[in-house]
């Protein structure tokens, strides 16, 4: 199972080693997407962890009793389709090839959720605000 997590750390929990126990004590392969870590203030990481869905369950459960925030996260961005027009300028600054723009018969817009490494690139790219952050990450 593969799935993307936005994991938020309190300021107490800073200096634990989260990414080394998810790998270590349940076996996951942790891909960190994007973080925002200080270690006097709370932090961010967006992360996609693969591995078995017990293994996953149980280090939500570990970071859960530790006082870490874990959610899933469903994509990384939202286009507002009756905002967007199929510019494509979004296309342009999307590196991981997330957004894209279909075939010469179609020229619509297409967005592939798996492939969004959530740098918000495209957000501010975006000349008519079509495109938003379903998570909150910023930075």
């Amino acid at each position: 199972m593969k799935t993307k997590f936005l994991i938020n750390f309190p300021a107490t929990q800073s200096q634990e080693p989260v990414v080394y126990n998810l790998v270590a004590d349940y076996g996951l392969r942790v891909n960190i997407l994007k973080a925002s870590i200080d270690i006097n203030l709370q932090g961010h990481m967006l992360a996609e962890i693969e591995g078995q869905s017990e293994n996953i369950s149980l280090a939500i459960e570990y970071l859960d009793k530790i006082g870490i925030e874990a959610d899933f996260v469903k994509s990384t961005i939202q286009r507002i389709e009756d905002k967007c027009v199929d510019c494509g300028l979004c296309t342009t600054v999307c590196g991981s090839k997330a957004l894209r723009i279909g075939h010469e018969t179609e020229w619509k817009l297409k967005f592939e959720d798996n492939r969004c490494v959530g740098c918000n690139l495209c957000i501010q790219a975006c000349p008519l605000q079509a495109i938003t952050n379903e998570v909150g990450l910023r930075g």
